[in-house]
C-alpha cells in the first residue's frame, strides 16, 4: 500500500504539470485510503466466507445423499432377496399349474372320446 502512496504522489506531479492545480496527498488521505482498503477487504473476505458455508453445506447435503443411497442398496438388496424367493414361488406354482393345465386337458380329451362315442 506504501507503494500506491508514492504512486499517487508521483501521479500528483503529473497532474500539476497537465493542468497547473496543486494536488495534495496527506498522511490523512493515506488513512483514509487504508480504512478504505480495509473496507473492501471486509466485503470481499465476508463474499468469500458466504461462498465457503455454501459450498460446506453442499458438500455436507451430498455426504448426506451419499450415505442414504448406501442405506437404500443395502434395502434394495434385502428387497432383491424377497423378490427372487417370490419369483421362484411364483415359478414353481406355474409349472404346477402346467401340469393340472395338462391332466385337465387330458381328461378333457377323454371326455370328449367318449362323449364322441356316446353321441354316435
Amino acid at each position: 500500500m506504501g507503494k500506491v502512496h508514492d504512486l499517487v504522489t508521483e501521479v500528483c506531479e503529473v497532474y500539476y504539470n497537465r493542468m497547473r492545480r496543486h494536488v495534495y496527498v496527506t498522511p490523512k488521505s493515506y488513512l483514509a485510503f487504508i480504512d478504505l482498503y480495509k473496507d473492501v477487504y471486509k466485503v470481499k473476505y465476508d463474499a468469500i466466507d458466504i461462498e465457503d458455508q455454501n459450498i460446506s453445506k453442499g458438500l455436507e447435503k451430498l455426504n448426506e445423499a451419499a450415505a442414504g443411497v448406501e442405506e437404500l442398496k443395502i434395502d434394495l438388496k434385502k428387497e432383491e432377496i424377497k423378490l427372487k424367493e417370490a419369483s421362484d414361488i411364483t415359478d414353481k406354482l406355474l409349472k404346477e399349474l402346467e401340469i393340472e393345465n395338462k391332466k385337465a386337458k387330458e381328461k378333457g380329451d377323454e371326455v370328449a372320446i367318449v362323449a364322441e362315442n356316446c353321441i354316435n
